[in-house]
């Protein structure tokens, strides 16, 4: 209840500093025709990150048809904007894979991994943009302190993935070790962290799909905005979205609303760009991605008894 009071604080606060007349007659006239060819992006997306998981799911040697984790997926993306929560949908999708690997916890280390790899391709993105972007993007107050922050805690997290050892010397200096229960699960995570270790061309084509993937997802939300009208420049765009999807997975708010736009508005009117095309532009954008989720609640609700069986390969 805490992040939902949040967001509606939030809220209600940007709506009443904003000339709503001015919001609504954007979102009125928006581009019709534009915003169904967003949606067909952000589809696209959805496919592409179904393939990264089977493709990490095969690299720990399980097969999966795209079927059923295209259902998985749609369901997870429902459950991701309905449940107060940056990682519901996760759960989801670690339930579903621990039908095919036998291990809740190997299902949660591909998941994990998989959730890794999308972070640090959006990284990837807003680094490239800031380095590439002009004086334009450059010039954009906090970009470059939190590019920063954010590359020393992937820095820890791919030291920690690469060096052999570092994380059973921490299970061993917080004495975690010594509990059998998270002992075995542990080293169900660590041999799963090997076999992908092993796999590294896996590991790469994952991490190229990942940066593919939210490639396109800045496209979508590029789209969005020619669709309401403004003026975003795409090097910007590289740079704001990136940045204000990996500030959203901080969990102080109902998946992020109110943050997001919040963020928005202020790299929005740094770029010379009014607030009402902001809270547009990330309302809009985030209202589109929240109706296509409903088509996994619908999967959700047709689930029958069949689907509590793994799938064959």
């Amino acid at each position: 209840m805490a992040k939902v009071a949040v967001s509606l604080a939030l809220l209600a606060y940007l709506l009443s500093t904003t000339d709503l007349g001015a919001l609504n007659r954007r979102v009125r006239t928006g581009d019709v025709l534009l915003m169904g060819g967003a949606l067909a992006l952000y589809t696209l997306t959805l496919t592409l990150a179904t393939w990264r998981w089977r493709l990490l799911l095969r690299a720990q040697g399980y097969q999966a048809t795209m079927g059923h984790l295209s259902a998985s997926y749609l369901v997870a993306t429902f459950f991701n904007n309905f449940l107060p929560s940056n990682v519901g949908g996760d759960v989801i999708r670690v339930r579903d894979g621990s039908r095919l690997t036998g291990s809740t916890t190997a299902s949660l280390a591909v998941v994990a991994i998989d959730r890794i790899l999308g972070l640090g391709a959006l990284y990837l993105l807003a680094a490239a943009a800031y380095v590439l972007g002009g004086d334009t993007v450059k010039g954009l107050v906090g970009a470059l302190p939190a590019l920063l922050l954010l590359g020393i805690v992937f820095a820890v997290m791919a030291y920690v993935y690469f060096t052999p050892g570092i994380a059973r010397r921490l299970m061993a200096l917080s004495r975690l070790d010594a509990f059998p229960w998270i002992r075995r699960r542990f080293e169900v995570a660590q041999g799963a962290v090997h076999v992908f270790r092993e796999q590294v061309a896996a590991v790469w084509i994952a991490f190229a799909a990942s940066v593919a993937l939210q490639a396109l997802v800045v496209c979508y939300y590029y789209e969005v905005a020619h669709s309401l009208r403004i003026p975003l420049p795409l090097s910007a765009c590289f740079l704001v979205v990136p940045l204000c999807t990996l500030v959203q997975t901080v969990p102080v708010s109902f998946n992020g609303w109110g943050i997001r736009e919040s963020v928005f508005i202020v790299y929005f009117r740094q770029l010379g760009l009014s607030r009402d095309s902001a809270l547009a532009f990330s309302l809009v954008g985030a209202g589109l991605i929240v109706i296509l989720s409903l088509s996994g609640a619908v999967v959700w609700s047709s689930r029958g008894a069949a689907d509590d069986s793994a799938p064959p390969p």
